[in-house]
């Protein structure tokens, strides 16, 4: 994190950065000696430094001026990188006819659904309920989000929730629709049910299918807090967290190394005090919010495969006042245009 009345800098593109790996050694194996206990053993790889523009960019509940913010951003040479919209969706025609490349998503209606049955026709059933409400927005929203946030307690029920998402992006494609799949909240799912997602062959679907991964991440009472924890049973890296960047084991454990990266929207994503713990602050969030999101910024900008990151949220309503940021949107104007001239590299250059 910064300290106070330190400028942010990104780190110099030759940087090693070393993951730690905890190594059990059994007598007689390498390295060459006999070690009754376990050696702590640095992989040193190279993270990409931060590159491109900003992908921070706007969740909605209510637009009041978001349509502003981006028409200035663009104004001034930049690009918002992504809206998302909750609910109240007809302002993003006015989004994407300011700025065309700002990816828009949309999610309305149904949020949850039993991971029971057959998950073809629980697909089809949701289907048939989103669809009359997307029609009149088809034309300005690039991807929808179709559940929010379900967490079945199961593997079994995570990978019920992948089956219906392949029957779902059929139906979608069939009427010109694409998705955004899953929309996890922060801290799910864990490792092991990500390794049963992958199996179902889902995202190596919505590859072929044009389909996006949708997941929220939140923090508190920074965007760093828990970076470079442990996940239950895995190594030990320090370049991805358990609550934000959390998305780097499913990236880098199983969809790069399997050729079916999707691209990636956080269509949630902030300081949340839903996590706090004892110890740690319970109020004040606004006035490093910036900070923070820079923060959080620059991580998603070493990764090639995101799109960017829905920051919740302007227009807070129903309950979400409290969430809301619009104070901040001059500060988080200056810093995406400040990175306007910056062009983005793409894996393996």
């Amino acid at each position: 994190m910064l300290l106070p009345g330190l400028a942010w800098q990104s780190p110099p593109s030759d940087a090693p950065v070393a993951h730690h790996r905890t190594i059990a050694m059994a007598p007689g194996e390498d390295p060459g000696t006999d070690l009754p206990y376990h050696v702590h053993l640095p992989v040193v790889t190279r993270q990409p430094a931060a590159r491109g523009p900003s992908k921070l960019g706007l969740h909605t509940i209510l637009p009041n001026n978001a349509v502003g913010f981006v028409q200035g951003v663009h104004e001034a040479g930049a690009c918002v990188a992504i809206v998302k919209a909750f609910n109240d969706l007809g302002y993003l025609r006015a989004v994407k006819e300011s700025s065309p490349d700002t990816v828009t998503v949309g999610r309305r209606g149904v949020s949850f659904v039993d991971p029971e049955g057959d998950p073809a026709k629980a697909a089809a059933r949701v289907m048939r309920q989103h669809m009359p409400g997307w029609e009149y927005e088809r034309d300005v929203v690039d991807y929808w989000e179709v559940l929010n946030e379900n967490d079945p307690p199961t593997v079994e029920g995570h990978v019920w929730l992948a089956r219906f998402y392949i029957e779902a992006m059929a139906i979608a494609e069939n009427n010109d629709y694409r998705l955004a799949i899953f929309s996890y909240s922060v801290g799910v799912p864990s490792w092991a049910e990500w390794a049963a997602i992958v199996e179902t062959g889902v995202f190596a679907r919505a590859q072929q299918g044009g389909h996006i991964l949708a997941l929220h991440e939140y923090n508190w009472p920074t965007m760093d807090y828990r970076w470079g924890e442990q996940m239950p049973g895995q190594p030990v890296y320090d370049d991805r967290g358990v609550l934000t960047g959390r998305y780097r084991y499913l990236y880098g454990d199983f969809l790069i190394p399997r050729g079916e990266v999707v691209p990636l929207a956080i269509t949630e994503c902030g300081l949340d005090p839903v996590l706090w713990t004892s110890g740690q602050p319970t109020n004040h969030w606004r006035e490093r919010f910036v900070e923070e999101m820079i923060w959080y910024d620059t991580r998603l900008r070493e990764d090639d495969y995101v799109l960017g990151a829905a920051m919740f949220t302007v227009g807070g309503a129903w309950g979400w006042q409290s969430y809301d940021y619009e104070e901040l949107l001059p500060d988080f104007h200056n810093y995406i245009v400040s990175l306007k001239n910056e062009l983005p590299a793409h894996r393996g250059d």
